[in-house]
């Protein structure tokens, strides 16, 4: 996903004039269907284990660990809400035959929302990763 949001969007999206639209619709009909489920499996399942081990927990370490949960639902809400739909019309409009320069224009402005979402989606999954690692040392952290 990492790399997803910070090398191979970005660069479909600056270079789209190019030839890398055709490159990207590939790899959004390929991977986009696996990666949704896979995400949604993965939200669904940290929700019940959450829900199970961590229900009601207020020590440091299950503030830590819920604000990493959060975030991970709000990477799966942004990636499915805005990514996805921009990612949706691109391909859409990159299958068309009509190359208008308004075409090209809502092109560029779907990529940089594309890459945006990604990106925001990314550095969200980052601190829900960041708190999974940092939640068994709150409390020391804390000093409780």
């Amino acid at each position: 996903m990492f790399a997803l949001s910070f090398a191979i969007i970005p660069l479909g999206a600056n270079h789209a004039d190019a030839g890398a639209g055709r490159w990207s619709g590939l790899v959004a009909r390929r991977l986009g269907p696996a990666s949704g489920i896979a995400a949604l499996v993965t939200v669904l399942s940290g929700i019940y284990l959450f829900a199970t081990l961590h229900s009601g927990d207020t020590s440091a370490a299950g503030i830590v660990l819920g604000s990493g949960a959060i975030a991970a639902v709000l990477s799966f809400l942004v990636g499915v809400l805005i990514g996805r739909p921009a990612g949706m019309q691109m391909a859409k409009l990159q299958g068309e035959a009509s190359k208008s320069a308004a075409d090209m224009a809502q092109l560029a402005t779907l990529g940089r929302r594309a890459a945006l979402s990604s990106r925001v989606s990314g550095m969200l999954l980052g601190l829900a990763v960041l708190s999974m690692a940092v939640f068994r040392y709150a409390p020391a952290l804390v000093g409780t």
